[in-house]
């Protein structure tokens, strides 16, 4: 019998820089995953990253690009994937070694959001020229990279809730207002005691929950916690804490899937949201979610006050519409991009 010359498919290797967990680390969870029955799937990340997120067992994981070198034979086939701006130029150099090692190098890019400075843009365009592949979560980050792949937008990769949930037990309007999210300035979170101050003043009750920063802005974060003070409640919370027919506050600079905002859809609760990054694909009608101009927290409180006073059998069906949305496109893109990571291993090898 013949031998096949045909060589095996490349190493996948997801690098990630991040210490912390955010929307990013949650969907290379969900990728990962996806790969469970892939071979030679590794993963380069920092030790406090490592912690911060689940792996499966199947993965090989490494805190340093040194360490994965040093497992690595000369002259084989790698696809090494960058799951953070930052990580973009460590990626490069290290697709640099390898390659002067003769291996056969192929690079791709995971875009999850917008750089928050004129000098970060600027890098991440330039960098983002640099590699074999990117793929984008939402269709606005096509200007950082206009040949990168856009499969529709990035969805979670599970509905929290199904239509089918609320036969028996139609959504209804709770009055509570909430909000949560990392004391990071990108998250808006500072504009909340006017938005919460102009609601309280008329009855309704407001909530906050603050998470992990994953900035080193303790300064920013420390006056957060005492503006907030009124309506702060005690630690962390996720997306069980958002009920059905909640009023849901996300008041961000700069987002782009804000998978955030399909959590509170996907839970039947109604979306308040500045329309940055993914907002205006999510619901272009408005329906489930009323939109606002960054920043404006006078439109914050009249699109607030919309969702509080709109009719209560309007308000139960566009909630029911939420949920209904996200159950429709859970998983979608996730599922794409694993297939285009597979295309991409077999022709590196």
């Amino acid at each position: 019998m013949m031998k096949s010359n045909r060589r095996p498919p490349a190493t996948v290797v997801f690098y990630d820089s991040k210490t912390g967990r955010g929307g990013g680390q949650a969907v290379l969870e969900s990728l990962l995953m996806r790969m469970s029955d892939d071979d030679d799937v590794r993963l380069v990340m920092p030790s406090q990253g490592l912690t911060a997120v689940s792996i499966p067992p199947h993965v090989r994981t490494y805190t340093k690009f040194v360490e994965l070198e040093n497992d690595t034979i000369p002259g084989s086939d790698m696809l090494l994937i960058c799951n953070t701006n930052a990580g973009m130029p460590a990626l490069l150099r290290f697709a640099r070694t390898l390659r002067a090692k003769s291996n056969s190098v192929r690079t791709f890019a995971i875009v999850h959001n917008y750089p928050m400075t004129l000098a970060k843009s600027a890098a991440t365009r330039h960098f983002l020229k640099q590699f074999d592949d990117a793929v984008v979560v939402e269709p606005g980050l096509l200007s950082l990279h206009g040949d990168a792949h856009s499969p529709g937008w990035l969805s979670l990769d599970e509905p929290l809730t199904r239509s089918v949930d609320y036969i028996d037990r139609p959504i209804r309007r709770t009055g509570r207002v909430k909000s949560y999210g990392r004391p990071d300035p990108e998250k808006g979170l500072d504009l909340l005691p006017k938005i919460y101050s102009a609601l309280t003043a008329r009855g309704y009750t407001c909530e906050v929950a603050l998470g992990g920063s994953l900035g080193s802005n303790r300064r920013y974060a420390d006056q957060l916690r005492s503006s907030l003070a009124p309506w702060l409640v005690d630690g962390q919370r996720n997306s069980d804490w958002i009920d059905p027919g909640d009023v849901f506050v996300i008041a961000s600079r700069a987002e782009a899937a804000c998978l955030l905002a399909q959590e509170v859809l996907s839970r039947g609760a109604f979306g308040v949201v500045s329309r940055v990054g993914l907002m205006p694909y999510l619901s272009p009608d408005g329906t489930s979610m009323r939109g606002f101009a960054p920043g404006k927290t006078a439109s914050a409180i009249s699109a607030a006050l919309d969702a509080l006073t709109m009719p209560e059998e309007q308000f139960s069906a566009e909630c029911l519409a939420g949920v209904a949305l996200i159950e429709h496109r859970a998983g979608l893109w996730h599922d794409n991009v694993v297939n285009l990571i597979r295309q991409r291993r077999q022709v590196s090898a």
